[in-house]
Protein backbone atom coordinates (compact mmCIF):
# COMPACT_ATOMS: atom_id res chain seq x y z
CA UNK A 1 0.00 0.00 0.00
CA UNK A 2 1.41 3.28 -0.90
CA UNK A 3 1.77 6.51 1.14
CA UNK A 4 -0.69 8.20 -1.22
CA UNK A 5 -3.24 5.84 -0.23
CA UNK A 6 -2.88 5.51 3.06
CA UNK A 7 -3.08 9.38 3.42
CA UNK A 8 -6.69 8.50 1.76
CA UNK A 9 -8.22 6.84 4.10
CA UNK A 10 -6.33 8.56 7.24
CA UNK A 11 -9.16 10.97 7.55
CA UNK A 12 -11.75 8.65 7.96
CA UNK A 13 -9.64 6.74 11.01
CA UNK A 14 -9.15 10.38 12.78
CA UNK A 15 -13.00 11.02 12.26
CA UNK A 16 -13.71 7.41 13.81
CA UNK A 17 -10.62 7.41 16.81
CA UNK A 18 -12.31 10.66 17.79
CA UNK A 19 -15.89 9.95 18.33
CA UNK A 20 -17.45 10.20 21.79
CA UNK A 21 -19.40 6.98 22.60
CA UNK A 22 -21.02 9.74 25.89
CA UNK A 23 -24.46 7.75 25.54
CA UNK A 24 -22.69 4.40 25.76
CA UNK A 25 -24.36 2.48 28.75
CA UNK A 26 -22.44 3.05 32.23
CA UNK A 27 -22.71 0.61 35.22
CA UNK A 28 -24.52 2.79 37.75
CA UNK A 29 -23.66 1.99 41.07
CA UNK A 30 -24.96 -0.45 43.33
CA UNK A 31 -27.01 1.11 46.55
CA UNK A 32 -26.15 1.06 50.05
CA UNK A 33 -26.90 -1.89 52.12
CA UNK A 34 -29.64 -0.75 54.81
CA UNK A 35 -28.31 -1.74 58.19
CA UNK A 36 -30.56 -4.77 59.51
CA UNK A 37 -33.45 -4.06 61.97
CA UNK A 38 -32.90 -4.67 65.22
CA UNK A 39 -35.93 -7.24 66.60
CA UNK A 40 -38.80 -5.80 68.20
CA UNK A 41 -38.72 -6.76 71.78
CA UNK A 42 -41.24 -8.50 73.41
CA UNK A 43 -44.88 -6.97 74.16
CA UNK A 44 -44.97 -6.72 78.56
CA UNK A 45 -48.14 -7.79 80.20
CA UNK A 46 -48.40 -4.32 81.62
CA UNK A 47 -46.65 -0.96 81.08
CA UNK A 48 -47.15 0.05 84.65
CA UNK A 49 -45.78 -1.52 87.70
CA UNK A 50 -49.05 -3.75 89.42
CA UNK A 51 -50.99 -1.25 92.17
CA UNK A 52 -51.95 -3.25 95.34
CA UNK A 53 -55.70 -4.90 95.52
CA UNK A 54 -57.98 -3.00 97.50
CA UNK A 55 -58.98 -4.55 101.30
CA UNK A 56 -62.41 -5.91 100.41
CA UNK A 57 -64.95 -5.39 103.62
CA UNK A 58 -66.61 -9.35 102.55
CA UNK A 59 -66.05 -11.97 105.09
CA UNK A 60 -62.65 -14.11 103.73
CA UNK A 61 -64.12 -17.54 102.08
CA UNK A 62 -64.56 -21.17 103.95
CA UNK A 63 -61.97 -22.67 101.67
CA UNK A 64 -58.84 -20.80 100.84
CA UNK A 65 -56.88 -21.26 97.78
CA UNK A 66 -54.06 -23.72 98.85
CA UNK A 67 -50.21 -22.82 96.53
CA UNK A 68 -51.05 -19.31 95.20
CA UNK A 69 -47.80 -17.81 93.50
CA UNK A 70 -46.86 -14.82 94.88
CA UNK A 71 -47.55 -12.07 92.26
CA UNK A 72 -44.29 -10.77 90.46
CA UNK A 73 -43.85 -7.04 89.71
CA UNK A 74 -44.43 -6.24 86.17
CA UNK A 75 -41.23 -5.39 83.77
CA UNK A 76 -40.78 -1.59 82.84
CA UNK A 77 -42.25 -0.42 79.88
CA UNK A 78 -40.04 -0.29 76.79
CA UNK A 79 -40.54 1.36 73.62
CA UNK A 80 -40.32 -0.24 70.53
CA UNK A 81 -38.06 1.20 68.14
CA UNK A 82 -39.33 1.05 64.43
CA UNK A 83 -37.45 -1.37 62.00
CA UNK A 84 -35.25 0.68 59.40
CA UNK A 85 -36.96 0.41 55.98
CA UNK A 86 -35.64 -2.19 53.72
CA UNK A 87 -33.10 -1.15 50.87
CA UNK A 88 -34.31 -0.49 47.73
CA UNK A 89 -33.29 -2.51 45.11
CA UNK A 90 -30.15 -1.35 42.94
CA UNK A 91 -31.73 -0.68 39.77
CA UNK A 92 -31.52 -2.64 36.79
CA UNK A 93 -28.55 -2.36 34.45
CA UNK A 94 -30.70 -4.27 31.47
CA UNK A 95 -33.72 -3.05 29.60
CA UNK A 96 -36.22 -6.10 30.40
CA UNK A 97 -39.51 -6.41 31.33
CA UNK A 98 -40.59 -9.57 34.12
CA UNK A 99 -43.21 -10.90 35.11
CA UNK A 100 -44.07 -12.62 38.62
CA UNK A 101 -44.33 -16.18 36.46
CA UNK A 102 -40.99 -16.12 35.74
CA UNK A 103 -41.25 -14.91 31.99
CA UNK A 104 -39.48 -12.15 31.26
CA UNK A 105 -37.81 -10.39 27.94
CA UNK A 106 -34.89 -8.22 27.48
CA UNK A 107 -33.77 -5.92 24.22
CA UNK A 108 -29.88 -4.93 23.00
CA UNK A 109 -28.91 -3.84 19.72
CA UNK A 110 -25.07 -3.92 18.50
CA UNK A 111 -23.85 -1.52 15.67
CA UNK A 112 -20.11 -1.56 14.36
CA UNK A 113 -19.38 1.40 11.89
CA UNK A 114 -15.62 0.20 10.48
CA UNK A 115 -13.32 1.85 7.80
CA UNK A 116 -11.55 -0.67 5.47
CA UNK A 117 -8.76 -0.14 3.04
CA UNK A 118 -8.13 -3.38 1.75
CA UNK A 119 -4.85 -3.65 -0.90
CA UNK A 120 -5.18 -5.95 -3.85
CA UNK A 121 -3.92 -9.68 -3.81
CA UNK A 122 -4.33 -9.94 -7.80
CA UNK A 123 -1.87 -8.93 -10.38
CA UNK A 124 -2.80 -5.58 -10.32
CA UNK A 125 -0.19 -2.41 -9.24
CA UNK A 126 0.54 -2.95 -5.33
CA UNK A 127 -0.90 0.46 -4.46
CA UNK A 128 -4.84 -0.38 -5.90
CA UNK A 129 -6.29 0.31 -2.83
CA UNK A 130 -10.23 0.02 -2.38
CA UNK A 131 -12.10 1.59 0.35
CA UNK A 132 -15.56 1.14 2.43
CA UNK A 133 -17.07 2.74 5.01
CA UNK A 134 -19.80 0.45 6.20
CA UNK A 135 -21.62 -1.32 8.85
CA UNK A 136 -19.45 -4.61 10.18
CA UNK A 137 -23.04 -5.71 12.19
CA UNK A 138 -26.07 -4.32 12.80
CA UNK A 139 -27.96 -6.77 15.06
CA UNK A 140 -31.40 -6.23 17.26
CA UNK A 141 -30.99 -8.61 20.16
CA UNK A 142 -33.55 -10.24 22.12
CA UNK A 143 -33.74 -13.06 24.92
CA UNK A 144 -35.65 -14.02 28.54
CA UNK A 145 -36.94 -16.48 30.46
CA UNK A 146 -40.36 -18.44 30.24
CA UNK A 147 -41.33 -19.67 34.06
CA UNK A 148 -38.11 -19.91 35.03
CA UNK A 149 -36.93 -23.11 33.39
CA UNK A 150 -36.72 -22.37 29.79
CA UNK A 151 -34.37 -19.15 27.98
CA UNK A 152 -35.02 -18.24 24.42
CA UNK A 153 -32.35 -15.97 22.55
CA UNK A 154 -33.01 -14.26 19.41
CA UNK A 155 -30.25 -12.13 16.91
CA UNK A 156 -30.74 -10.99 13.50
CA UNK A 157 -27.92 -9.24 11.59
CA UNK A 158 -27.15 -7.80 8.51
CA UNK A 159 -23.44 -8.58 7.85
CA UNK A 160 -21.38 -5.68 5.79
CA UNK A 161 -24.45 -3.58 5.27
CA UNK A 162 -23.42 -1.26 2.42
CA UNK A 163 -20.17 -2.48 1.50
CA UNK A 164 -19.55 -2.06 -2.36
CA UNK A 165 -18.13 -4.93 -4.15
CA UNK A 166 -18.30 -6.57 -7.32
CA UNK A 167 -17.15 -4.80 -10.58
CA UNK A 168 -20.08 -2.57 -10.22
CA UNK A 169 -19.41 -1.75 -6.62
CA UNK A 170 -23.10 -2.36 -5.56
CA UNK A 171 -23.38 -1.44 -1.98
CA UNK A 172 -24.72 -4.74 -0.44
CA UNK A 173 -28.07 -4.71 1.26
CA UNK A 174 -30.07 -2.90 2.89
CA UNK A 175 -31.81 -6.01 4.89
CA UNK A 176 -31.97 -8.33 7.92
CA UNK A 177 -31.73 -11.85 8.87
CA UNK A 178 -32.49 -14.13 11.28
CA UNK A 179 -29.09 -15.23 12.50
CA UNK A 180 -29.89 -17.26 16.09
CA UNK A 181 -32.72 -18.26 17.06
CA UNK A 182 -32.58 -21.07 19.35
CA UNK A 183 -33.92 -21.93 22.90
CA UNK A 184 -32.58 -23.28 26.34
CA UNK A 185 -34.03 -25.95 29.15
CA UNK A 186 -32.30 -25.11 32.27
CA UNK A 187 -34.71 -26.91 35.03
CA UNK A 188 -32.23 -29.73 35.88
CA UNK A 189 -29.50 -27.11 36.94
CA UNK A 190 -26.03 -26.14 35.26
CA UNK A 191 -24.98 -29.37 34.91
CA UNK A 192 -27.26 -30.57 32.04
CA UNK A 193 -28.49 -27.85 29.72
CA UNK A 194 -31.03 -28.45 26.66
CA UNK A 195 -30.43 -26.13 23.64
CA UNK A 196 -32.84 -26.67 20.39
CA UNK A 197 -32.83 -24.05 17.43
CA UNK A 198 -30.67 -22.21 15.20
CA UNK A 199 -27.26 -21.70 16.81
CA UNK A 200 -23.41 -22.55 16.39
CA UNK A 201 -22.13 -25.82 16.40
CA UNK A 202 -19.41 -26.35 18.96
CA UNK A 203 -15.98 -26.50 17.24
CA UNK A 204 -13.34 -24.05 17.85
CA UNK A 205 -13.21 -21.48 20.82
CA UNK A 206 -13.18 -18.18 18.07
CA UNK A 207 -16.25 -19.94 16.57
CA UNK A 208 -18.15 -19.75 19.89
CA UNK A 209 -17.40 -16.46 20.99
CA UNK A 210 -20.22 -13.56 20.68
CA UNK A 211 -19.40 -10.71 18.12
CA UNK A 212 -19.53 -7.97 20.67
CA UNK A 213 -17.27 -9.92 23.17
CA UNK A 214 -13.97 -9.79 20.91
CA UNK A 215 -10.52 -8.80 22.22
CA UNK A 216 -9.38 -8.10 18.27
CA UNK A 217 -11.27 -6.17 15.67
CA UNK A 218 -12.85 -9.08 14.07
CA UNK A 219 -12.84 -13.42 13.93
CA UNK A 220 -10.50 -14.86 12.49
CA UNK A 221 -10.55 -15.48 8.40
CA UNK A 222 -10.16 -19.20 8.84
CA UNK A 223 -13.04 -19.37 11.46
CA UNK A 224 -15.75 -19.71 9.10
CA UNK A 225 -14.22 -20.84 6.31
CA UNK A 226 -16.86 -24.03 6.16
CA UNK A 227 -20.02 -21.67 7.24
CA UNK A 228 -21.18 -21.69 3.63
CA UNK A 229 -20.40 -25.65 2.69
CA UNK A 230 -23.84 -27.23 3.82
CA UNK A 231 -26.21 -26.23 1.61
CA UNK A 232 -27.83 -23.03 3.22
CA UNK A 233 -29.65 -20.95 0.49
CA UNK A 234 -28.54 -17.54 2.37
CA UNK A 235 -25.26 -16.91 4.73
CA UNK A 236 -25.64 -18.78 7.70
CA UNK A 237 -23.01 -17.19 9.34
CA UNK A 238 -21.52 -20.95 10.89
CA UNK A 239 -25.25 -21.61 12.49
CA UNK A 240 -27.27 -24.77 12.08
CA UNK A 241 -30.41 -26.36 13.41
CA UNK A 242 -30.11 -29.11 15.65
CA UNK A 243 -30.57 -30.41 19.62
CA UNK A 244 -27.62 -30.00 21.90
CA UNK A 245 -27.00 -30.74 25.34
CA UNK A 246 -24.29 -28.45 27.41
CA UNK A 247 -23.55 -27.84 31.04
CA UNK A 248 -21.02 -27.40 33.22
CA UNK A 249 -19.80 -30.01 35.91
CA UNK A 250 -19.89 -29.39 39.81
CA UNK A 251 -16.79 -26.94 40.62
CA UNK A 252 -16.71 -25.70 37.09
CA UNK A 253 -13.61 -27.56 35.89
CA UNK A 254 -15.02 -29.03 33.21
CA UNK A 255 -17.86 -27.88 30.61
CA UNK A 256 -18.80 -29.80 27.62
CA UNK A 257 -21.27 -29.71 24.59
CA UNK A 258 -22.59 -32.02 22.23
CA UNK A 259 -25.07 -31.99 19.39
CA UNK A 260 -26.78 -33.12 16.54
CA UNK A 261 -27.70 -30.57 13.86
CA UNK A 262 -28.91 -30.91 10.17
CA UNK A 263 -26.02 -30.52 8.14
CA UNK A 264 -25.52 -31.01 4.98
CA UNK A 265 -28.27 -32.91 3.02
CA UNK A 266 -28.32 -35.29 -0.04
CA UNK A 267 -29.15 -34.13 -3.55
CA UNK A 268 -31.43 -36.33 -5.28
CA UNK A 269 -30.72 -38.60 -7.97
CA UNK A 270 -31.27 -41.97 -9.84
CA UNK A 271 -31.11 -43.84 -6.56
CA UNK A 272 -31.86 -41.58 -3.56
CA UNK A 273 -34.08 -38.92 -2.89
CA UNK A 274 -33.73 -35.24 -1.93
CA UNK A 275 -32.38 -35.22 1.81
CA UNK A 276 -32.00 -39.12 2.73
CA UNK A 277 -29.01 -39.08 4.42
CA UNK A 278 -27.44 -38.88 8.25
CA UNK A 279 -27.06 -35.67 10.44
CA UNK A 280 -24.03 -34.00 11.61
CA UNK A 281 -22.82 -34.35 15.08
CA UNK A 282 -20.08 -31.86 16.66
CA UNK A 283 -18.89 -31.90 20.72
CA UNK A 284 -16.70 -29.91 22.57
CA UNK A 285 -14.92 -30.17 26.09
CA UNK A 286 -13.26 -27.71 27.88
CA UNK A 287 -10.86 -27.80 31.09
CA UNK A 288 -11.94 -24.83 33.41
CA UNK A 289 -8.53 -23.76 35.71
CA UNK A 290 -9.64 -20.63 37.25
CA UNK A 291 -12.87 -19.45 36.50
CA UNK A 292 -15.76 -20.80 34.91
CA UNK A 293 -17.43 -19.11 31.73
CA UNK A 294 -21.35 -20.46 32.31
CA UNK A 295 -22.18 -18.50 29.27
CA UNK A 296 -23.33 -19.86 25.85
CA UNK A 297 -21.58 -17.11 24.02
CA UNK A 298 -17.94 -17.54 25.12
CA UNK A 299 -15.87 -13.98 25.14
CA UNK A 300 -12.79 -13.11 23.85
CA UNK A 301 -11.73 -11.23 26.48
CA UNK A 302 -13.92 -10.65 30.00
CA UNK A 303 -11.73 -7.56 30.49
CA UNK A 304 -11.06 -8.47 34.09
CA UNK A 305 -14.52 -9.49 35.46
CA UNK A 306 -13.54 -12.93 35.35
CA UNK A 307 -9.83 -14.88 35.68
CA UNK A 308 -9.67 -17.81 32.89
CA UNK A 309 -7.38 -20.68 32.12
CA UNK A 310 -9.09 -22.89 29.88
CA UNK A 311 -7.80 -25.56 27.04
CA UNK A 312 -10.62 -27.42 25.08
CA UNK A 313 -10.98 -29.79 22.31
CA UNK A 314 -13.37 -30.08 19.38
CA UNK A 315 -14.76 -32.30 16.55
CA UNK A 316 -17.24 -31.76 13.82
CA UNK A 317 -18.67 -34.88 11.28
CA UNK A 318 -21.00 -35.96 8.96
CA UNK A 319 -21.37 -39.44 7.54
CA UNK A 320 -20.98 -40.04 3.98
CA UNK A 321 -20.40 -43.45 2.20
CA UNK A 322 -17.28 -41.74 -0.32
CA UNK A 323 -15.54 -40.03 2.33
CA UNK A 324 -17.10 -38.60 5.22
CA UNK A 325 -16.67 -34.69 6.61
CA UNK A 326 -14.80 -34.26 9.74
CA UNK A 327 -13.02 -31.26 11.79
CA UNK A 328 -11.16 -31.02 14.34
CA UNK A 329 -9.44 -28.02 16.70
CA UNK A 330 -7.83 -27.68 20.28
CA UNK A 331 -7.62 -24.43 21.60
CA UNK A 332 -6.43 -22.60 24.59
CA UNK A 333 -7.03 -18.88 26.17
CA UNK A 334 -5.27 -16.90 29.24
CA UNK A 335 -7.23 -14.07 30.21
CA UNK A 336 -5.64 -12.88 33.74
CA UNK A 337 -4.26 -10.10 35.12
CA UNK A 338 -4.74 -8.02 32.23
CA UNK A 339 -3.37 -10.17 29.28
CA UNK A 340 -5.56 -11.97 27.13
CA UNK A 341 -3.94 -14.82 24.79
CA UNK A 342 -5.36 -17.27 22.97
CA UNK A 343 -4.26 -20.42 20.42
CA UNK A 344 -6.03 -22.48 18.21
CA UNK A 345 -5.60 -25.30 15.91
CA UNK A 346 -8.19 -26.72 13.23
CA UNK A 347 -8.23 -29.17 10.82
CA UNK A 348 -10.95 -29.86 8.23
CA UNK A 349 -11.53 -32.16 5.86
CA UNK A 350 -14.89 -31.93 3.42
CA UNK A 351 -14.48 -35.45 2.27
CA UNK A 352 -17.30 -36.65 0.20
CA UNK A 353 -20.15 -34.87 2.08
CA UNK A 354 -18.68 -31.20 1.72
CA UNK A 355 -16.73 -29.03 -0.74
CA UNK A 356 -14.23 -27.76 1.87
CA UNK A 357 -10.51 -29.04 0.73
CA UNK A 358 -8.32 -30.49 3.29
CA UNK A 359 -6.56 -27.33 5.30
CA UNK A 360 -4.78 -26.70 8.66
CA UNK A 361 -5.33 -23.25 10.16
CA UNK A 362 -3.40 -22.38 13.13
CA UNK A 363 -4.33 -19.36 14.60
CA UNK A 364 -3.35 -17.00 18.02
CA UNK A 365 -3.73 -13.57 19.77
CA UNK A 366 -2.00 -11.39 22.43
CA UNK A 367 -2.59 -8.45 24.16
CA UNK A 368 -1.88 -6.37 27.17
CA UNK A 369 -4.45 -4.36 28.70
CA UNK A 370 -2.93 -0.83 30.28
CA UNK A 371 -5.03 1.05 32.91
CA UNK A 372 -8.47 -1.00 31.80
CA UNK A 373 -8.35 1.15 28.99
CA UNK A 374 -5.69 0.43 26.31
CA UNK A 375 -5.04 -3.29 24.60
CA UNK A 376 -2.08 -3.23 22.08
CA UNK A 377 -2.12 -6.79 20.42
CA UNK A 378 -0.54 -8.89 17.84
CA UNK A 379 -2.31 -11.47 15.85
CA UNK A 380 -1.28 -14.26 13.24
CA UNK A 381 -2.91 -16.38 11.34
CA UNK A 382 -1.59 -19.40 9.26
CA UNK A 383 -3.97 -21.26 6.50
CA UNK A 384 -2.14 -24.03 4.60
CA UNK A 385 -3.37 -27.20 3.05
CA UNK A 386 -2.70 -29.62 -0.19
CA UNK A 387 -5.89 -28.74 -2.13
CA UNK A 388 -7.95 -25.66 -4.06
CA UNK A 389 -7.08 -23.19 -1.35
CA UNK A 390 -4.20 -20.84 -1.46
CA UNK A 391 -1.52 -21.28 1.38
CA UNK A 392 -1.38 -17.61 3.25
CA UNK A 393 -0.06 -16.26 6.52
CA UNK A 394 -1.60 -13.38 7.83
CA UNK A 395 0.62 -11.05 10.50
CA UNK A 396 -0.44 -7.73 12.21
CA UNK A 397 -2.04 -6.19 15.05
CA UNK A 398 -3.56 -3.08 16.53
CA UNK A 399 -5.20 -1.39 19.21
CA UNK A 400 -8.17 -1.86 21.51
CA UNK A 401 -9.18 1.55 23.24
CA UNK A 402 -11.98 0.30 26.57
CA UNK A 403 -13.79 3.50 26.20
CA UNK A 404 -16.75 2.13 28.04
CA UNK A 405 -15.71 -1.64 27.95
CA UNK A 406 -17.81 -3.57 25.69
CA UNK A 407 -20.84 -1.05 25.33
CA UNK A 408 -18.60 1.19 23.19
CA UNK A 409 -14.71 0.93 21.94
CA UNK A 410 -12.79 1.65 19.16
CA UNK A 411 -10.24 -1.13 17.41
CA UNK A 412 -7.91 0.01 14.64
CA UNK A 413 -5.84 -2.84 13.00
CA UNK A 414 -3.04 -2.72 10.15
CA UNK A 415 -2.56 -6.82 8.64
CA UNK A 416 0.07 -7.89 6.38
CA UNK A 417 -1.30 -10.82 4.18
CA UNK A 418 1.56 -13.10 2.58
CA UNK A 419 0.58 -15.45 -0.04
CA UNK A 420 2.97 -18.55 -0.96
CA UNK A 421 1.33 -18.06 -4.37
CA UNK A 422 0.44 -14.47 -5.79
CA UNK A 423 0.59 -10.58 -4.60
CA UNK A 424 0.79 -10.06 -1.18
CA UNK A 425 -1.83 -7.37 0.11
CA UNK A 426 -2.35 -5.14 3.30
CA UNK A 427 -5.27 -4.23 5.13
CA UNK A 428 -6.91 -1.69 7.50
CA UNK A 429 -9.43 -1.40 9.52
CA UNK A 430 -10.68 0.96 12.21
CA UNK A 431 -13.87 0.30 14.00
CA UNK A 432 -16.46 2.21 16.22
CA UNK A 433 -18.93 -0.53 18.53
CA UNK A 434 -21.93 0.20 20.22
CA UNK A 435 -23.15 -2.30 22.26
CA UNK A 436 -26.28 -2.59 24.93
CA UNK A 437 -27.64 -5.94 26.28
Amino acid sequence: MSMRNCLTFLPAVLVLLAASPGAAQTPEPSAPLAPAAEPAPASPTSALPAEPAPVAEAPAPATPVPFAPASAPAAPAVVATPAAPAAAPAPSKKLELVLENGTSIRFGVLNQLQYEAMGDFTDNPSDNVSQNIYLRRTMLLISGNVFHDFEYFVDTDFADLFKAAGDQSLKNGPGISVKDFFATYKGLGEAFMIDGGLMLPPLSRNSLQGAPFLNGLDFFSSTYVHAAVFGSSSNSFGRDTGLQARGILPGGLLEYRAGIFQGRRRVADDENVAASNGFRFAGRLQLNLLDPEKVYFLRGTWLGEKRLLSVAGSFDYQYSGGGSYHAYSVDALLDADNVTAQVEYIYRDGGARVDLPVQHSWIAEAGYRFADLLSPIARFERRAGPDAYPDETLIGGGLSLWAFGHNSNVKVFYIRGLRDAGANYDQFKAQWQVFYF
